[in-house]
């Protein structure tokens, strides 16, 4: 065999041995497991569903370990998870934990903080991958307990209640405002509210008018349109500009139980006017106790004289009222408002043709009381209502 014959067989024989090796796995890099469960809370109309609320919730009571919300989610990925709702009305949930099978599952969230308001609060809260709200219906403390900053501080004008039977005077406790409520009016009899330097920021108007759902079954829920053409504003009771802080606070004075048929000029300019005077005190270092109300039917809007709108289902009041109770900033309210503090009361006709300055109507407590019927300031004593109801602002 020739030389050149051997070199070939060699190679031959080198690529059969190559070719019947194994070729080694490739090295195998692990991925990485995500450790973060994959859940989104079960909900209806923004709102958590199924959710079981455990607990009493008072105001001015601090949470403990009976407080907690149990929420439905479904968990599409295993793994461990955090949970919490805003930090609202004084009062946070939170919850976390592992899921260790997929499909329906439910998280307990653990309350604390001491609720600040008594009403119904509704509380948002973000759990993987989407958003509702809680509700938690907060209780008012016990008669002759007074809590600082609470919308009631200075009473119940009315002696409004939280019952359906008291269609005309119906008690509506909200986070950011309480309001006597009249079925048959359509309208609120009157608001009351605190305002202080937390209340101001920078949100812009929501502009979200909307029927306030919230109202006993079966009663009139006047809807967003229920002014248009009517000649008058849907005018605030509690202003969207007193609420300027985050955009529910905002967006919470635009339902249409804090409305009334308020003629243009006068919503739009004295008392306007008057809303711009009253947070220009807020800046300045003080905080406010305000309430607004109305009486009589029968105003004057742009198109003329009515006693209602939207078919007879809204009255349109004759007078609208507001005072304001002026404070330094500080604690323990009640007991800082004696004979020297500074009270403003006006009440205005509800006509186009009222006069520019606000000032021009300022009168006596005394004299809005003679013509609601309403005891105003009655968390104060009997002295100290004497003096400061007796008297006109002229500052």
């Amino acid at each position: 065999m020739k030389r050149n014959q051997y070199i070939v067989l060699l190679i031959s024989l080198s690529l059969f041995i190559v070719s019947c090796k194994k070729e080694s796995p490739a090295p195998v890099n692990p991925q990485p497991v995500d450790p973060t469960a994959k859940f989104t809370v079960v909900s209806s109309g923004g709102a958590c569903s199924n959710t079981t609320i455990t607990g009493s919730y008072m105001a001015g009571t601090v949470l403990d370990g009976s407080n907690k919300v149990i929420v439905q989610v479904n968990v599409t990925a295993t793994g461990t998870y955090t949970a919490a709702s805003s930090n609202l009305y004084g009062m946070k949930f939170s919850a976390a934990g592992s899921f260790t099978t997929t499909g329906s599952q439910t998280i307990t969230l653990t309350g604390t903080g001491t609720p600040a308001f008594a009403g119904t609060i509704s509380i948002p809260f973000t759990a993987g991958y989407s958003t509702c709200s809680l509700t938690i219906f907060v209780s008012p403390p016990p008669i002759g307990t007074l809590l600082d900053n609470d919308h009631m501080l200075m009473g119940n004008p009315s002696n409004g209640a939280m019952i359906i039977d008291s269609i005309n005077n119906y008690l509506m406790r909200k986070p950011y405002y309480t309001i006597s409520y009249s079925r048959d009016r359509g309208t609120p009899n009157w608001v009351s509210w605190h305002l202080y330097n937390q209340d101001l920021g920078s949100t812009p108007r929501q502009d979200d008018f909307r029927p306030d759902y919230t109202l006993p079954p079966f009663w009139y829920e006047v809807p967003e349109y229920a002014y248009s053409s009517s000649g008058f504003d849907r005018g605030h009771n509690c202003p969207s500009g007193d609420r300027t802080n985050t955009v529910e606070a905002n967006s919470s004075t635009f339902f249409m139980t804090n409305m009334i048929p308020q003629a243009p000029t006068l919503n739009q300019q004295t008392w306007g006017h008057f809303e711009d005077s009253l947070r220009r005190l807020v800046n300045a270092g003080f905080e406010l106790y305000i309430i607004m109300g109305t009486y009589g039917t029968g105003g004057t809007g742009n198109n003329g004289f009515a006693t209602t709108i939207d078919g007879g289902q809204v009255a349109v009041p004759a007078s609208i009222w507001k005072i304001a109770v002026v404070i330094p900033n500080g604690n323990n309210d009640i007991s800082r408002v004696d004979a020297s503090i500074r009270l403003i009361a006006v009440d205005m006709p509800n006509t186009n043709s009222v006069n520019n300055n606000w000032k021009n109507y300022r009168v006596s407590v005394d004299a809005i009381e003679a013509a609601t019927g309403y005891d105003l300031l009655s968390v104060l004593p009997a002295p100290v209502q004497a003096i400061l109801e007796a008297r006109v602002d002229n500052l």
